[in-house]
């Protein structure tokens, strides 16, 4: 089916199911919101991200999708597919008894392979009796189903070179979909809105600043939609430039003038910009406008209110710059840093204000030692907290990017100095809640720094990646994570963890850590516990109802949203009310609803290690 068919009927179901025209659901009686757009630190113990999330919810969810996700198919595989070259398992759930199993032509029934059922074990995570089926012989591309006597076929899936260029192109692309202050009308998806939010040109302070009272108006138009939201944030969006500009840097092959196909009036006017470049730009250039003129970075831009569930042009509410904090100044520094030396070869002139900025973000860090949170008893009233205890990761990132950009031995020193005890830190996967991988692979891989800096460093990341290959053996889906770790962003932690080990594979090129990253991409993209992928537009069961304002309000199915995913925890009326009734493992504890923003919201810092991880693997 068309994008368009799909979007059409979208459109319908939404209206049978839920009973309301899309695009008119009333999304007042917004509640405060929990842990979000987190790889949370809290349950999880995973050293991920904590903190309130973007975008404010709906306390009865009005569109009511939650049902617990319908597992009716018992082998499961990666329903975009597999490359021809890596290894290829399925996973049989259940109690079939069969001994062996076929791949079978998915046109012609012919069968291709045959291979024997692995043993069975029980995977903790979703309570399941598992056992693999590996095809890894099967070379030929093609497009193929699992068969397996007493248990049916699988959903069907392809084996190609290309077969991860379509979600690259979707993820990447989802952000050129989310640019605030702009119309747009998409031809390949069927988008169509105004530009919103044009009173962000002149948001208000929300607080006295040392430069400017309260009240004083600040251009922060442009930049990205976070969520499901409208808010804009500042540490999310550091993070999130950062990674995709780090997929740059070290695969810029996969990047080209063109790609991204974008709308008219969206292509950028700088000769031979990769789009991928011309689209962080977009953010960069609103965190440029974030920043004061002594160098500290505001928070946030949004409304006093949640928005209901509409088109961005009908949030009309003023809108108000929130806060300061040293650790997004932290970020801000490390972001502009890195994007320096990305876009130095084709704008000298920009690259040289990305890095004065984070130069001058770094004064400011330097002069105010301690951690500063500058925030108002009304700030998250309608938008995310993003709040972070510590800022010492963030200064740490942004001094181990200045030396990699600067070559200045004064940063080095600078860390060896003040910030040494995060020398001797284990590394925990990248988001805003931690920054410190980043700052840990930019020393490693600086030309400057101390050597034995480095080597320890280079020594902690493959140590952290062998601990992921671990946990992956171990996981009857081979997926990277433990029970408490099915929490906020759990998808995305699983991309997280992939980020990682294709990270220390740059420093220590080990097959394993390539076979794991696919593994956890494997998972994203449908051989879970549910059978369904969590990225929107891709597979055969996928998420048709995300937690999402632009889509719900715009009566559009974008693709290419990473959702977040299962979350044992809770954290939304639907989600916390399906857990007391059902009480599902945690694999399993997962809703396709547009009320549950704990498991199917999407977030741009969602994306950014799935776009890392699919741009190593993608081909066109």
């Amino acid at each position: 089916m068309s994008r368009m068919g799909r979007t059409a009927g979208w459109i319908l179901s939404l209206m049978l199911v839920f009973g309301l025209a899309a695009g008119c659901a009333d999304g007042g009686n917004d509640a405060e919101r929990s842990p979000e757009h987190a790889e949370a630190a809290g349950p999880a113990g995973s050293g991920s991200d904590a903190g309130d999330a973007a975008g404010g919810e709906e306390g009865e969810g009005t569109l009511n999708a939650g049902e617990l996700v319908y597992d009716g198919e018992d082998i499961k595989v990666n329903q975009v597919g597999y490359l021809p070259d890596a290894p290829k398992v399925a996973v049989l759930e259940g109690e079939a008894k069969a001994e062996r199993f076929q791949v079978v032509d998915a046109e012609t029934q012919a069968v291709v392979f045959e291979g024997e059922v692995g043993r069975a074990e029980i995977d903790a995570n979703s309570g399941e009796r598992v056992r693999h089926l590996d095809f890894s012989a099967l070379r030929e591309e093609g497009e193929y189903e699992v068969v397996v006597p007493g248990a049916g076929a699988s959903r069907k899936f392809r084996i190609a070179r290309n077969v991860y260029y379509a979600p690259f192109f979707d993820a990447l692309r989802s952000y050129t979909l989310g640019r605030a202050g702009l119309a747009i009308d998409d031809p390949i998806t069927g988008l169509k809105h105004e530009a919103g939010h044009l009173q962000d040109a002149e948001a208000r302070l929300d607080i006295d600043h040392p430069h400017a009272p309260a009240g004083t108006p600040v251009d922060v138009s442009g930049g990205w939609y976070d969520a499901g939201d409208y808010g804009k944030y500042v540490t999310p969006g550091a993070v999130t430039a950062a990674q995709l500009l780090l997929a740059y840097e070290l695969y810029p092959e996969k990047f080209t003038a063109g790609q991204l196909k974008f709308p008219d009036g969206f292509a950028s006017d700088v000769p031979g910009l990769p789009d991928a470049l011309a689209e962080v730009k977009v953010e960069l250039d609103w965190l440029l406008k974030m920043q004061r003129p002594d160098g500290a970075v505001y928070h946030k831009v949004s409304g006093l209110a949640w928005p209901g569930m509409i088109r961005p042009e009908d949030d009309t509410q003023p809108r108000y710059v929130f806060g300061m904090t040293t650790y997004g100044t932290g970020m801000f520094a490390g972001a502009m840093a890195l994007a320096a030396r990305v876009y130095e070869p084709f704008d000298a002139e920009y690259a040289g204000r990305l890095l004065e900025a984070a130069e001058r973000a770094w004064r400011f860090l330097e002069a105010h030692p301690e951690p500063i949170v500058l925030k108002s008893e009304r700030q998250d009233n309608g938008s995310g907290g993003y709040d972070k205890n510590g800022d010492q990761d963030d200064r740490f990132w942004a001094a181990a990017e200045l030396l990699k950009t600067t070559g200045d031995a004064r940063y080095a020193a600078y860390i060896g100095e003040k910030l040494s005890h995060q020398l001797q830190r284990e590394p925990v996967i990248i988001g805003w809640g931690s920054t410190l991988a980043l700052g840990q692979f930019a020393y490693a891989t600086a030309e400057a720094g101390d050597p034995a800096v480095k080597a320890s460093l280079r020594q902690k990341l493959v140590k952290a990646a062998d601990d992921i290959v671990g946990r992956i053996e171990r996981d009857g889906y081979r997926y990277a994570l433990s029970p408490n770790e099915y929490t906020w962003a759990s998808a995305k932690n699983g991309m997280a963890k992939a980020e990682l080990l294709l990270l220390a594979h740059e420093l220590e090129p080990k097959e394993a850590y390539v076979h794991g990253a696919l593994d956890q991409l494997h998972y994203t993209l449908g051989r879970n516990a549910l059978g369904t992928t969590y990225l929107t537009g891709s597979g055969t069961e996928m998420p048709d109802y995300p937690h999402s304002r632009m889509i719900t309000g715009t009566g559009t199915y974008i693709p290419g949203l990473l959702v977040g995913g299962p979350n044992k925890f809770g954290g939304d009326p639907e989600l916390d009310k399906m857990l007391e009734r059902e009480s599902p493992p945690p694999a399993k504890a997962y809703l396709d609803s547009p009320g549950s923003w704990a498991t199917n919201e999407y977030a741009i810092d969602y994306n950014a290690p799935l776009v890392f991880v699919l741009t190593y693997f993608a081909e066109p």
